[in-house]
């Protein structure tokens, strides 16, 4: 079968590749004129030092909380995660043979990852979608490549407040224009109804529609 897309999905913290199943079924529905191709990949589980070096599945670990200020992480795990989703970048880009079919998608600590793949990646691709989540400070030191970015925050976010997550896209957005941030009220950590046919609205896979 002829695929007109790739999404590569990326869990968040303590998540796994069942949790994305819902996401790809809803963007399924809300873009039926598409056959997309999806590959979900999962963090590996490995101790978070402020869970008490408890085990869970995470792109990196976690050296201090979220709240309203960036946490201190693991930067060689962040290095770790962000090679192997290039290598995958790579492999995809010589199997799709059009890039600009290729999207990252994440969530919460999967949109981190997804937003540090993509902009430290050497290659434009069609875009990045992040739920949820924020840009850390090692991936704007090592920004290299211009993307799409679309990305939704709830303003009653508390385990990443929207204030600090809106400061560090404003950051990206000076490097990186093509950036949509969108948001909704009453919305804690999670993704925000109704986002997914926001995308529609904005004609977000459009732009790469295979002719």
């Amino acid at each position: 079968m002829e695929y007109s897309h790739l999404i590569i999905m990326l869990p968040g913290f303590s998540m796994n590749k069942d949790d994305m199943v819902y996401y790809k079924d809803k963007i399924n529905e809300t873009f039926p004129e598409f056959k997309i191709r999806y590959r979900i990949l999962s963090p590996p589980m490995r101790k978070i030092t402020i869970y008490n070096d408890n085990k869970y599945n995470a792109w990196y670990d976690y050296f201090t909380p979220h709240c309203d200020k960036e946490p201190e992480i693991n930067i060689q795990h962040l290095l770790q995660s962000r090679r192997k989703i290039h290598k995958i970048l790579d492999d995809e880009i010589l199997r799709m043979k059009d890039k600009r079919k290729i999207y990252l998608l994440g969530m919460s600590q999967g949109c981190c990852m997804a937003l540090d793949a993509g902009i430290t990646y050497d290659t434009e691709i069609g875009g990045i979608i992040g739920f949820k989540g924020h840009v850390t400070s090692q991936t704007l030191r090592e920004f290299q490549t211009k993307q799409r970015v679309w990305v939704c925050h709830g303003l009653s976010d508390k385990t990443i407040f929207y204030n600090f997550s809106k400061r560090t896209y404003g950051q990206l957005r000076k490097k990186n224009p093509s950036l949509t941030l969108l948001t909704q009220e009453n919305v804690n950590h999670s993704v925000p109804s109704g986002i997914i046919e926001q995308m529609k609205r904005l004609r977000f896979f459009y732009l790469n529609k295979s002719a």
